[in-house]
């Protein structure tokens, strides 16, 4: 009988609480379903009639995706086409091109990161260009001769801040003593490189009165500590002579009455010019390297005179000084198409020096004769070769005669036609040295060095901050020599560390060198950490060059 009561209330309870279970549920409208949060319990699903979830929490609803009912799709959720879908990236090989372009990636960032630290150290590494290859150059200009009374500034700081003038490419002695002005800058020199700065004007006085041929001989020996350092030793022709090209150029116009010295010459409307020229003798190699070795003014002498002085008469004064700094060294001449004469052909052979010199049409007419006689005889001496360069193939065909006398001079004779875009051009040389198939290539390469002395040489002194033609002090002729020297001092620094393996991965794109040098003049401006010029000096660099 319990059983039964039992049974009976259990049933009246399960149709009481379906009963409520209609009563709380919603009509959904067709085409549409939406469900409450819900929590599951043992294998069943519970839903709270009042959309509420269990133990308090706020109902979260969801987007059920959309069913087909009478045709129509759910508009909760929007048709996606299956070409919009994200595709899957397919995972690269280890040897595929995408790890070498990760490999190239890393590269370029390291070659910027370097290339970054070695700008923001150029300043550091001027420095220690100058202590690598001349680190005794102070104690050296001490010992020149100080002819002053008053001595507030040691000799040294003088002339080592007339240097750092054509070292920084300041042009005049005032864009040198607006730097100075600044406290950073004047600070950061005196810091760097361990002497005072003067003012400029302090410099031009001891400029007056210093000999020339002190800071020339100084210049010698920086030249001296070079070779036997063999740092051009590579650069040799035939591997064991010094290239050394000869040419005279412009230094600067004067006013009349400058010196007792000065050159000058009368235009077609009668008005004269007065200036004053040299003949530099300077060491090129096929890097860029164009140092002076030797300098012989080009003046007239004090009183009367016949002839103007000349850069043929400049060239026996020039070489008698070569043969004196440099006894032993090997030195192979390149000269231009003045200077093939008996005089100096007999310098050269006493001086037991080789000789290229431009051959050009009319000079010694008896040499020449010879040659056209000789083109069309003589046998197996013809060489030609395909060059390739930027994108232009250049043909370039080579013809020498050997052994024709000259008044009791051995010369030999060569030409060079290069055909480029069916333009031809022609170059012709002659030589006292031994002509063959195996070093023709070599000989004329040597001849064509000449431009090197007009690019590399004076145009960069002209035109790119050393400011050669520049009035360094209008009234002073011993000034002006002095200044010369300097300059000639300053562009050997340079170009050591300009071709040097700090300076020259910095050249990469359209960077310049102009803009380099301005970056490094901005550092100066600015405080340098002691702890950092420390660290840096005190690092060991190798130098390379091309």
């Amino acid at each position: 009988m319990a059983e039964t009561r039992i049974r009976i209330f259990g049933a009246v309870l399960i149709l009481v609480l379906m009963t409520f279970g209609d009563a709380g549920a919603r009509e959904i409208p067709s085409g549409q379903e939406t469900v409450g949060s819900h929590t599951q319990t043992g294998g069943g699903q519970n839903t709270s009639p009042s959309g509420e979830a269990p133990c308090g929490e706020s109902p979260r609803r969801r987007t059920i995706p959309g069913k087909r009912r009478n045709g129509k799709k759910s508009a909760s959720r929007l048709p996606v086409r299956k070409d919009s879908k994200r595709k899957k990236k397919k995972r690269r090989k280890p040897g595929s091109g995408s790890l070498k372009k990760s490999v190239e990636r890393e590269k370029k960032k390291k070659e910027t990161k370097r290339e970054k630290k070695l700008k923001k150290n150029l300043i550091f590494s001027l420095c220690k260009t100058i202590s690598h290859y001349f680190p005794d150059l102070f104690d050296k200009i001490s010992k020149l001769e100080d002819c002053r009374k008053k001595k507030h500034y040691e000799l040294a700081e003088l002339i080592m801040a007339c240097v750092f003038m054509f070292i920084f490419k300041k042009g005049s002695r005032n864009a040198f003593n607006n730097e100075r002005s600044e406290e950073e800058f004047k600070a950061n020199y005196e810091t760097i490189f361990k002497v005072r700065l003067p003012h400029m004007d302090t410099v031009d006085e001891v400029m007056r009165i210093s000999d020339e041929r002190q800071l020339e001989k100084l210049k010698t020996e920086m030249i001296g500590v070079l070779i036997k350092r063999k740092t051009f030793r590579r650069y040799r022709f035939l591997g064991k002579y010094v290239r050394v090209v000869i040419d005279g150029t412009h230094v600067m116009n004067v006013n009349e009455g400058h010196c007792n010295h000065c050159l000058h010459k009368t235009s077609k409307n009668g008005k004269v010019t007065y200036f004053h020229n040299v003949l530099e003798a300077k060491s090129v190699c096929e890097n860029g390297f164009c140092i002076s070795l030797g300098t012989e003014r080009i003046e007239n002498p004090e009183g009367d005179y016949d002839k103007q002085d000349c850069e043929l008469k400049a060239f026996v004064r020039l070489a008698k000084k070569l043969k004196k700094d440099f006894p032993r060294l090997p030195i192979c001449i390149i000269a231009d198409g003045l200077y093939p004469n008996q005089t100096f052909f007999r310098i050269c052979r006493d001086n037991k020096w080789v000789w290229v010199a431009t051959f050009k049409d009319g000079n010694l007419p008896t040499v020449w004769k010879d040659v056209l006689g000789l083109q069309k005889i003589t046998e197996g001496n013809i060489r030609s070769e395909t060059v390739f360069r930027q994108e232009r193939r250049i043909l370039r065909t080579y013809t020498w005669i050997s052994n024709l006398d000259y008044k009791g001079f051995e010369l030999n004779w060569y030409e060079c036609l290069e055909e480029a875009d069916k333009v031809t051009k022609r170059f012709v040389y002659i030589s006292n040295s031994e002509l063959n198939y195996d070093n023709i290539l070599e000989m004329t390469e040597s001849g064509r060095m000449r431009r090197k002395i007009e690019n590399e040489g004076f145009d960069i002194q002209k035109n790119h901050g050393y400011g050669l033609g520049h009035k360094y002090s209008e009234v002073s002729e011993t000034a002006m020599k002095n200044y010369y020297q300097c300059m000639q001092i300053a562009h050997m620094i340079n170009q050591l560390f300009e071709l040097s393996s700090l300076f020259r991965p910095l050249l990469t794109g359209k960077m310049t060198v102009c803009h380099l040098w301005a970056c490094m003049l901005g550092d100066m401006r600015h405080k340098i950490s002691l702890k950092e010029l420390g660290k840096l000096m005190r690092r060991r660099i190798q130098f390379r060059y091309e």
